[in-house]
């Protein structure tokens, strides 16, 4: 688990402030998975009115036991501090964020709730879409292999964001993916990065997901696919084979009370990873 000795600490010290409207989101819960090292601790908020009271909250409880911080932004529904302790550091930021999802926040001992892996995944391709940050190209090989073909989070990924397809969302990361291994050197990871390998599996992963999405029926965009309370990226040829799920506002779990769970049960054995 690739995290900071301050950032663990950080977070099971504000664990217990986190709820189902106060959750853990970025990407630093992929770090529990992937080989990088997230440089900043992002809480999410549903409403504007629980960012302040989040902030209020977790800086006291920071202050209380000997941290020291230095704000970096404060705005009403953005703020952000360095934390300090000894000779590490790590940013904190809490921020409103589209209550749109597919899924509800999940209940974690470490994090005290955070974005489902699903989520995590779908927000990450849409952040790749929108930057260039080489550290979206190293979680998202990660979320390939680990979590979700990204045909598939590709693809729920658009329900989350008008006015996109998914062969739109794949040429956008596509055409931003440009770096050099000088970029890579930048990205803290354990291993480190080997830039031309990761690159080399970002455009096949992204080549895989244009052949899915080319296949898949456009009434059926923006739906993730269960099979035995599992999300998978389904057969285009036997969709109906396979549950849909929808997002909605603040997300739910599938109706039928087996799926529910079979999901419940599979993370439990696997710590959900965004």
């Amino acid at each position: 688990m690739p995290l900071s000795k301050l950032q663990s600490e950080i977070l099971h010290l504000l664990a217990a402030h986190r709820d189902p409207e106060s959750y853990v989101g970025g990407s630093t819960p992929l770090t529990r998975i992937g080989p990088r090292y997230s440089g900043d601790i992002d809480v999410f908020h549903d409403r504007e009115e629980r960012v302040s009271r989040a902030v209020e909250e977790d800086t006291a409880v920071l202050l209380e036991h000997g941290y020291v911080f230095d704000w970096l932004r404060r705005e009403g529904t953005f703020f952000s501090i360095l934390v300090r302790r000894g000779d590490e550091t790590s940013k904190l930021e809490w921020v409103l964020d589209s209550d749109f999802r597919f899924f509800p926040a999940v209940q974690d001992e470490l994090f005290g709730y955070m974005l489902h892996p699903i989520d995590l995944a779908t927000n990450k391709i849409m952040a790749a879409a929108g930057r260039r940050e080489p550290r979206d190209i190293v979680d998202l090989v990660m979320i390939h292999n680990e979590v979700l073909p990204l045909g598939a989070v590709v693809w729920a990924a658009v329900g989350k964001s008008l006015g996109f397809t998914p062969e739109g969302l794949i040429n956008e990361a596509r055409r931003l993916a440009r770096y050099t291994e000088a970029d890579f050197r930048r990205v803290t990871s354990d291993p480190p990065v080997d830039p031309a390998t990761t690159m080399t599996r970002f455009r096949k992963a992204l080549e895989e997901a244009e052949a899915f999405v080319l296949r898949m029926p456009t009434e059926k965009i923006g739906l993730l696919f269960l099979k035995g309370g599992k999300i998978v990226q389904p057969d285009p040829d036997r969709l109906d084979d396979y549950t849909t799920h929808a997002g909605q506002r603040r997300g739910h779990w599938p109706t039928s009370s087996e799926i529910s769970a079979a999901m419940f049960e599979h993370y439990k054995k696997k710590p959900p990873s965004p």
